[in-house]
């Protein structure tokens, strides 16, 4: 064989062999079209297209990685529903729902991503916005001898924030008022993260250990829209997981 012939040879066989890796990979998508095209797939829709598309710049490595991963939070529409997911990738490997499970909404959509509230909708008559999210101290205690769980609710707290209009379909509203490196230490000048953190708990009865899990809880979510003279448009009603709005989520 020639040169050319034996370029040409390997250049076929590495293409086989990519090929033969995108299959056992399970067709992994590499795009945010890919990505869309496959929740389009799993969940019935059609047309998606995205609102906002969001690559986490801080890596993430656990124990033994030689690799690290990256994630993509997507918020696409399709008509007047909204969606958000994710899509992790790991070397060629590329998960859906890693981190998150998929919503899906009508009309409008919050959605809580490393520090940031974003909001989506139809919002080209609005010129501003702001938010409210409530937060009340929630505890479950799991009884092992009745196999019943108790509910207790205690304090409330209504955070509010203005927000920045990124488009005319989605609204961003920043929340992270801590620092970072001290966002579980509860005191009184901690804000809706480390309340989302600390409010939410799930504890086993006669349990000495210590031991406590963070409850998933849906936290009330008001948006109010306003025009250019500060008149009030429109209200939202929504809710936002406090799984989402705490630091060690991401």
């Amino acid at each position: 064989m020639s040169r050319g012939q034996k370029t040409a040879r390997n250049l076929a066989l590495c293409a086989l062999l990519g090929a033969l890796v995108y299959t056992m990979l399970g067709f992994p998508p590499y795009t945010v079209r890919g990505m869309l095209d496959r929740v389009e797939r799993l969940y019935l829709l059609s047309d998606l297209e995205p609102v906002l598309v969001l690559v986490e710049k801080s890596s993430m490595r656990y124990d033994g990685d030689l690799l690290a991963h990256h994630t993509t939070y997507l918020i696409a529409r399709t008509g007047d529903t909204y969606v958000s997911t994710d899509f992790t990738r790991h070397g060629l490997e590329v998960r859906p729902q890693y981190r998150r499970n998929l919503t899906m909404s009508r009309d409008a959509l919050c959605t809580g991503v490393n520090g940031t509230l974003y909001v989506a909708g139809d919002f080209a008559g609005a010129a501003s916005a702001s938010v409210e999210v409530t937060a009340q101290r929630t505890t479950r205690t799991y009884d092992p001898e009745t196999e019943e769980y108790e509910l207790t609710l205690g304090e409330q707290k209504t955070f509010a924030y203005q927000g920045e209009k990124v488009s005319d379909a989605l609204l961003s509203f920043d929340y992270r008022e801590e620092d970072p490196d001290t966002w579980g230490v509860w005191g009184p000048n901690t804000g809706l993260e480390g309340a989302a953190y600390n409010w939410y708990s799930v504890y086993i009865k006669g349990d000495k250990s210590g031991g406590r899990s963070i409850l998933h809880c849906d936290l009330p979510v008001k948006v109010t829209l306003y025009d250019e003279a500060g008149g009030t448009l429109d209200t939202l009603e929504l809710t936002i997981d406090n799984y989402e709005l705490h630091h060690s989520y991401w």
